[in-house]
């Protein structure tokens, strides 16, 4: 393959490398996206064929591509916890093209879809054949299309009454593995159908989302709190802080407290109920359940820096540590579903983001940025080890530092 070397200088361009092994050395920081060890005393990170193989100290293997990190630090690539796609890059929720490589540009290497439910026309809420339709379409879709190399787990069954357990196994055998309730009428609980669905989809191991909270955009999804959520007995509360508004906080705290869902902290959501939230996560000791997302594209608009954002304000505003809640938005969100993504650990995918303070900062680097309440600024994004982003990023101003090919 030829190119250009001084192309990795341009400062918005997006580079993918068709090489087979990828050498990054003299990082200053590398978080794994682990909470049981979140940082790693290492300088050094080799991948090959997309797959990192070594993590270390003054690591000289020969590589295809070699990058000098000029001591800024390594992160996972972010997981969007709770997104929305629809048609490839294009969101008729804001009428706007591109967001998923904008969203790259702020360090997300992958996409959890909650629901493909801004299809326009889409009868809300959908009959079963529809919702079953819609969740098999968009997840063949995804899966042949990766903008900007991003990963998007899309195909999100959303349950509404009427479903039958052979439609479980046509979305299991699709490669789904998540479904939500947002427009089952929870009038209809007592006659034990959504329970099944919970059942159906565990056996399948199918995680079980619910929107929880107020109404939705739509108007058309119920509220559900601490009674409806245990009710249905899900593995992840959506939102619990608001998306955009939350349940009443009693019953959040119960949640926490009383039950072991995980729960999401979204960008659409209410900060108050964040801050409430974190103080009851340190009480119990539950850092572990803690999930990260934007809930956008929506209402809310297209946040290429939200999971950025929600970092800094744990960090900063919660006083949890920049490499925990770092944690939050990587690790924590690829165990709970299950997927091999999120990690700086041998033999997971190389999705890394390489940052660092911004110019003009007062803090020393991005963990130092995070707990400060800064924005650090994105210098590289890779994904399966080849280079999406190269000298910096379009979305975030520019490190003070950046790295570069050798």
């Amino acid at each position: 393959m030829l190119f250009s070397w001084g192309l990795f200088l341009s400062p918005t361009l997006c580079y993918s490398s068709a090489m087979s092994s990828l050498l990054i050395k003299n990082l200053g920081a590398l978080v794994t996206g682990d909470l049981k060890s979140p940082q790693r005393d290492a300088d050094s990170v080799y991948a090959e064929d997309g797959i990192i193989r070594e993590i270390g100290n003054g690591l000289g293997q020969r590589a295809d591509i070699v990058i000098d990190a000029h001591g800024i630090t390594a992160i996972p690539g972010l997981v969007d916890s709770h997104s929305h796609p629809s048609i490839g890059e294009y969101t008729p929720a804001q009428n706007s093209l591109g967001w998923i490589t904008n969203y790259m540009h702020g360090g997300v290497t992958s996409l959890i879809s909650a629901g493909e439910l801004h299809i326009p026309g889409l009868p809300l809420p959908p009959d079963p054949r529809t919702a079953l339709s819609l969740a098999l379409v968009t997840k063949k879709c995804y899966d042949s299309l990766r903008p900007s190399g991003v990963k998007v787990f899309a195909g999100t069954l959303l349950l509404v009454p009427g479903l039958t357990e052979k439609d479980f196994d046509e979305i299991a055998a699709a490669g789904i593995r998540l479904v939500k309730f947002i427009f089952y009428d929870y009038s209809h609980l007592p006659d034990g159908e959504a329970a099944l669905y919970v059942k159906w989809a565990r056996a399948r191991g199918i995680k079980v989302k619910i929107h929880s909270g107020g109404v939705s955009r739509s108007g058309v999804s119920q509220v559900a709190g601490f009674e409806i959520v245990s009710a249905i007995n899900p593995d992840i509360v959506g939102h619990i802080t608001g998306g955009p508004i939350p349940m009443a906080e009693e019953d959040m705290l119960r949640i926490v407290a009383e039950r072991d869902y995980n729960v999401e902290i979204c960008s659409s959501g209410n900060y108050r109920m964040a801050l409430s939230l974190m103080r009851a996560v340190k009480t119990h000791d539950a850092f572990h359940r803690v999930l990260i997302g934007t809930d956008t594209p929506g209402g809310t608009g297209i946040i290429p820096r939200g999971i950025l954002r929600e970092i800094a304000f744990l960090s900063s505003v919660a006083e949890i540590a920049p490499e925990t809640a770092i944690c939050m938005a990587t690790g924590n969100v690829g165990r709970v579903h299950g997927l091999s993504i999120g990690f700086v650990q041998e033999g997971k995918p190389a999705d890394i983001v390489l940052l660092h303070k911004i110019q003009g900062s007062v803090a020393n680097d991005a963990l130092d940025s995070f707990a400060k309440g800064d924005l650090p600024g994105i210098s590289m994004v890779i994904i399966d080890g080849e280079i999406r982003v190269a000298g910096r990023s379009q979305q975030t101003p520019p490190p003070e530092r950046l790295a570069a090919i050798t």
